[in-house]
Formats: structure tokens, sequence, C-alpha cells
């Protein structure tokens, strides 16, 4: 195996933990969304439980971004800059580089998505703001509606990943 082989497998090996991890993430961020879905009753939940929701969408969406931009860097060599870096590094990842790799996640899921980053962004910069229940009750919706396809195409992906590093080793 040639010094070049090498490297590209154990980049891949890297990406495929460091993918894990992630999806260990998104499976407890999950967890508390399905808790304060659990817990809503005909009225809204109380504020821990808005807290909850509002730190577990967050969490969602930035694992999942953090597993597009580990395969951009480590697959692509480019990683999107700019004040729209967000938004087009998750068109990137909903692109297929034929010959290089399949899409991360389906196009499908865009808009979806867009709403989650949306989210993410307003929570992270509203640092007094009060959450507003029946919005948060929409992207905890939206998040467990995307996460069977996304689960999904991030298995497709790491049995991807699985081919990758067979080919490679030979």
């Amino acid at each position: 195996m040639t010094a070049e082989a090498r490297a590209s497998l154990a980049d891949l090996a890297r990406l495929k933990d460091e993918i894990a991890a992630d999806r260990r993430a998104l499976s407890r961020c999950l967890d508390d969304m399905r808790s304060v879905v659990q817990a809503w009753g005909p009225q809204a939940v109380d504020r821990a439980h808005l807290a909850l929701a509002a730190v577990a969408l967050h969490g969602y969406y930035s694992a999942l971004e953090a597993i597009i931009e580990r395969a951009a860097r480590i697959l692509d060599n480019s990683v999107p800059s700019g004040e729209t870096w967000h938004r087009d590094l998750l068109s990137q990842g909903m692109t297929e580089i034929p010959g290089l790799r399949p899409a991360v996640l389906p196009r499908e899921l865009y808009g979806d998505l867009v709403a989650l980053l949306e989210f993410r962004h307003f929570f992270r910069h509203a640092y007094a703001v009060e959450l507003d229940a029946s919005k948060l009750r929409q992207n905890l919706d939206r998040a467990l509606a995307v996460e069977p396809p996304v689960s999904q195409a991030l298995d497709e992906f790491g049995d991807f990943l699985n081919r990758a590093m067979k080919s490679l080793s030979g």
C-alpha cells in the first residue's frame, strides 16, 4: 500500500469515527426532543421544557452540520466561506460529486433543514428572548419528521465510506 493510500485510509477511518460520534449526539438530541413532545399536552410545556427543546434543536442541527463539514473538509477538500457559508455547506452536502462521493443528505430535505438552520441561528443570537412555544413545536415536529430520511442517508453514506476503505485496503 502506498503512503498516499495509507493517508487516505487514515482520513476515511477518522471521518467514519467522527461521524459516529456526531450521530450519537444526534441521537441524544432526538431523545430530548421526543421527551419534550411527549410532555406537551393541550397546553404548551413549561419554560424548562421549552429550553430543553431549543437546546436539543440547536444541538441536532449543529451535529448534522458537523457531519457535512467533516465530509466536505476530508473528501471535497473544500468548505465554503463567507456570509452564506452555512447554507452553502448544506447545499454542498446535498450534492453528489461523481467519482468522488455521493450526496451526504437528500436534496428534498433542503427546505426543512434550512428552517432548522435558521432556528439555530436565532437561538445562538437571541440571548434574552422569550421562546415562542408554537414555533418551537413546529421545529420539533420538523426535526422529528426529517429524522428517518436523515438517518437512512447517513447509513448509506457510512456504507459508502466502508466500501471506499475496503477498496483502499485491497
